[in-house]
């Protein structure tokens, strides 16, 4: 893609474990012509506030090189960002970014970034996390992963379609595969422990059955092993 391209729509979301803890973000930007940018970064110790703002600001910080469509929205289940963003920044500012009770302002550095980034026109747009929404779910799992030690980023479009991994484009459901095969490897080569809801996301509800009888089953390449009466490991069928 170039400067050139029209963004239609962006969405961010930021995780992080521990709250504070190893934290990740994500970012996605769609255009007028199908492409995809996916973004995403981590940071060792950090707050969930703080990649969620850190997710908003690097996608604004992005779309400043593109023609933005009219009306365009940053979708975000983050209510911390979006009133920040449009209503309490108005009475921080004023007060000398401090809150009615006098102290400064939480993360102060970010919400000052932020307000430096503000794109005339540019909406932020609640949307519920967790609720099958498609935007939402890519950008929880970049940020998820991120806060996990996985970078899944490279894996993704980060480029036109005649740019991607195939030398043709591929549908994108074969694309999602391929990226949801690429992080299960992933988990399977760093033995992380994996509770049900989170093992659920990763392989899909089409296996929620297998997964709610808590034993031992194969899916693809892997086997899905429990452990502890609690969680989850996934190894390769060839181990």
């Amino acid at each position: 893609m170039n400067s050139q391209s029209i963004a239609i729509e962006a969405a961010t979301d930021g995780a992080c474990s521990g709250n504070p803890g190893p934290g990740g973000w994500g970012g996605l930007i769609i255009f007028e012509d199908n492409s995809e940018l996916e973004i995403g970064g981590s940071e060792l110790n950090t707050t969930n506030n703080r990649m969620e703002l850190t997710a908003a600001i690097k996608t604004l910080e992005k779309l400043k090189s593109y023609e933005l469509k009219e009306n365009f929205k940053l979708r975000t289940d983050s209510k911390y960002v979006i009133e920040g963003y449009t209503k309490w920044i108005i009475n921080w500012k004023r007060n000398g970014w401090k809150t009615s009770t006098g102290k400064l302002v939480q993360n102060l550095d970010l919400w000052q970034k932020i307000d430096q980034l503000r794109i005339n026109g540019l909406e932020m747009e609640y949307v519920k996390g967790h609720s099958g929404d498609k935007q939402n779910d890519r950008v929880d799992l970049i940020a998820t992963s991120y806060s996990k030690g996985i970078s899944i980023v490279s894996n993704f479009k980060e480029s036109t379609k005649s740019e991607n991994f195939f030398e043709q484009p591929a549908p994108k459901a074969i694309q999602e595969l391929f990226t949801r095969n690429e992080l299960i490897q992933k988990f399977a080569e760093k033995q992380y422990l994996l509770n049900s809801n989170e093992l659920n996301k990763l392989l899909g509800e089409e296996n929620i059955f297998n997964i709610k009888k808590y034993s031992l089953f194969e899916y693809r390449n892997w086997r899905l092993i429990p452990k502890d009466k609690k969680y989850w490991i996934i190894e390769n069928k060839e181990s």
